[in-house]
Parts: structure tokens; sequence; C-alpha cells
């Protein structure tokens, strides 16, 4: 989504009003309903406020808000937002790498190497963001490859959730764990050995989880 990518690269800053529906259908080049279905779903998301009569204004991100807006029996303590996070994926891509296992090629393979490479290429650099946007681009390229249409679209729809997550996780643990691990999970799906995989990926988040209690 164009106009998500945006308002999470800055494009407009916290309290600015957005471009009238008109001038976006100009600017990216989308009809006029699909600009209004990415404002309803940024809305639910909590990045966007609509006031009636005024606008579209930009509003401060916040993880949890965005999540307990997904689901309104879904409450979550901001202090446990990482951790209630990377709980939900220890479950997901758990599942998800286990159907990865019998079905990745070649080509898909050589994607996730490519990925891996450009995180290596990142990995002595301060760039938390860029090295956050890597590791993500990971997880989500092992989404694709399942090819669960159900699974993906969860995955789109609190891509935003995930994404800032993945950030602080980098900024308090660096990169070293994740290209270790990612190395592994290379190597096992190119084994074909869906338990191994699959253990491979829970070691993963559980470490991630024990070192970010560790931080707190």
């Amino acid at each position: 989504m164009q106009l998500k990518k945006q308002l999470m690269e800055g494009v407009w800053k916290v309290g600015e009003k957005l471009p009238s529906e008109s001038e976006l259908c100009a600017t990216l080049g989308v009809s006029r309903v699909t600009i209004r279905a990415a404002i309803q779903q940024l809305e639910i998301l909590g990045l966007l406020e609509t006031r009636h009569g005024g606008g579209n204004f930009v509003r401060e991100f916040s993880s949890a808000r965005a999540m307990d807006a997904l689901h309104p029996f879904i409450q979550i303590n901001e202090n446990r937002d990482i951790i209630t996070i990377l709980e939900y994926r220890k479950i997901i891509e758990k599942g998800t790498i286990g159907l990865v296992a019998p079905k990745a090629t070649a080509a898909d393979i050589e994607k996730l190497e490519e990925i891996y490479r450009l995180t290596v290429s990142l990995s002595d650099t301060q760039e938390h963001q860029k090295q956050a946007e890597a590791d993500h681009l990971f997880h989500h390229q092992l989404a694709r490859i399942a090819g669960n249409p159900i699974i993906i679209k969860v995955y789109e729809i609190i891509n935003v959730i995930l994404a800032s997550a993945m950030v602080e996780i980098v900024r308090l643990l660096g990169t070293e764990m994740a290209l270790r691990y990612h190395r592994q999970l290379i190597d096992a799906l190119k084994t074909g050995d869906k338990a191994l995989c699959e253990s491979t990926m829970e070691a993963h988040i559980e470490e991630t989880i024990k070192k970010i209690q560790n931080r707190r």
C-alpha cells in the first residue's frame, strides 16, 4: 500500500493533514475507491484520524493501539508489546516454515540467500531501519513461499505492527542472532526436513523473546 508506506516514511508528520482524496488519487495514480479503502484501513491501524468535515490527520503510531484496533478483545500492555508480538510470531512462523519446507524451490532458496546477503552487508552499520527491513523481508518472503492466501493476507494486515516491532528488536539486539538463525533456516530448508525447519524457527523466536526479557 503506497499510502501506508509514505506514512511510515514520514512524508507527512504527526498532526499533519493529508491531501484531499482527489489529490491523493492524482499523486498515487489510483481510484477514489482505492484511496478510501486505504484510509479506512489506516484508520483501523491507528495511523490516521478522520475528523468529520475536517479531513484525515496523521496520528502517532502505537503498535499496541494498532493491535487493539484489529480485535476488540485484544488488550496489550505497551511494556509487553514486543514480547506479545514475538509470541504470536513463534506460533505462526513455525507453522509457516513447516508449509515452506516441502515446497521451497531452488529459486525460493536463492531469494532467501539474496536477502541473507543483504542483511550481512548491513550488519556492521548503525542503520537499524534498513537492518530491520531486511530481517522483516526474510520472514515475509517465507510467508509468500508458503503460498497460503490467508497467511499472506494476515501478514499484510498486521505488516505495520510486525515491521515496527522489528526495528525495536534490531535496536536492542543487533543482527548477529538473526543472521545466525537465518543461515540455519536456509540450510534446513535445503534439506527439506520439515521438523528441523520448525524446531529451528521456534528456537529463533524463543531466544529472541528471552533476550528481550533479559533487557527489561
